[in-house]
């Protein structure tokens, strides 16, 4: 009996020790980590994510918001809308609300936009018309009660001409007017 309660008591001073206790007592036998060779200051990424836009190495993407939606969009994409929009056909279109934007090697978020004339975002409006008819069939059962009802919104498909990051990050402003 007197073996145990000694245990115990071995294992509580362990636990509840006047040092940080259990976890630095297993990370003073851990071998300290290697740090990778990882930019030192937010200059030295700005100034190399300046450089890729510059090569444009890679393909641009951008998260647009558009009609209530956010869309991933890449150039050549088709955009099929659906709801009432104005613009007619063969109308070029700058979407202006941009919540983010990068490549394969970088990515610009925006709080909650990304800053106005750092990113186009070009489409042109290919065609309008109305979607399939969709079909809501109700009824309710031993009542005699049926309806079909058709149903048709009118759509508008987008391609994406450009996604193109304008200026450099960081950059003042162009003023366009």
């Amino acid at each position: 009996m007197a073996l145990i309660r000694a245990g115990l008591q071995r294992l509580a001073n362990v636990f509840s020790g006047a040092q940080a206790g259990v976890l630095s007592r297993f990370a003073t036998h851990l071998a300290p980590i290697e740090s990778k060779s990882v930019p030192q200051t937010t200059k030295d990424v700005i100034a190399e994510c300046n450089n890729l836009i510059e090569k444009n190495a890679s393909r641009n993407f951008a998260i647009v918001h558009l009609l209530g939606k956010q869309w991933r969009v890449t150039d050549g994409d088709l955009l099929v809308i659906e709801g009432f929009w104005p613009p007619t056909i063969g109308d070029k279109i700058k979407l202006d609300k941009v919540l983010l934007a990068g490549t394969k090697d970088f990515s610009l978020i925006g709080r909650p936009l990304v800053q106005p004339g750092l990113v186009e975002v070009i489409a042109t409006v290919i065609s309008k018309g109305l979607s399939h008819t969709r079909t809501h069939f109700k009824k309710k059962r031993r009542k005699q009660y049926m309806r079909i009802n058709f149903q048709r919104a009118p759509q508008t498909i987008l391609r994406i001409n450009s996604v193109e990051i304008a200026s450099k990050i960081n950059e003042a402003p162009k003023n366009v007017f």
